[in-house]
């Protein structure tokens, strides 16, 4: 009878690995742009806003912006307020904070750091096929953007896109950008 062996724990902490490494490579779900909208959760505007906030600060960030969400959930907005907002782009964790105007049509947003000001138009009357945002910033730098809508059609995220290759995260809506960030 042969006395069995061991098996090394090198070999052991390897199967693991393999075993695990399907689920270390999951992530999470790529939005579609090209869908008039999708359902957006409350931490999606929560880990996009609060990115660039120091790790020490960011729990309280994540909580103010999913409370200023619960909290505003059964508001009524003005007429204004459903066709315009708070706009918010977060670029190299920075934030350009500003504000858009919307018809079914035609839409765009201004933003900026405090140094640098961002315009991003879009205007199925004037020629542009496509629901696709074009930005030009004040520092020559261009590109464009594109939103999706929340399910509830008054906020959503989205993503810009320069032709530099930097980019960028979008929220905007009045429930989902409050406090710090309007």
């Amino acid at each position: 009878m042969r006395a069995s062996r061991p098996v090394p724990s090198a070999l052991i902490a390897l199967l693991a690995a393999l075993g695990l490494g399907g689920c270390a490579n999951e992530t999470k779900e790529q939005v579609d742009f090209n869908l008039l909208f999708t359902n957006v959760e409350p931490i999606e505007y929560a880990r996009i806003l609060c990115r660039g906030i120091e790790m020490q600060d960011q729990h309280t960030c994540m909580t103010s912006v999913i409370k200023h969400y619960s909290d505003t959930r059964y508001d009524d907005f003005t007429p204004s307020q459903i066709t315009g907002g708070p706009f918010v782009v977060v670029l190299d964790d920075d934030l350009y904070r500003g504000t858009y105007v919307s018809q079914p049509f035609a839409a765009a947003f201004t933003v900026s750091n405090g140094y640098n000001l961002c315009r991003g138009r879009y205007n199925a009357f004037a020629g542009d096929t496509k629901a696709r945002f074009a930005v030009r910033c004040d520092d020559g730098s261009s590109g464009t953007a594109k939103l999706i809508l929340d399910v509830d059609g008054r906020n959503g995220i989205g993503k810009l896109e320069f032709y530099d290759g930097r980019e960028g995260d979008i929220v905007f809506g009045y429930r989902a950008v409050g406090g710090n960030f309007l």
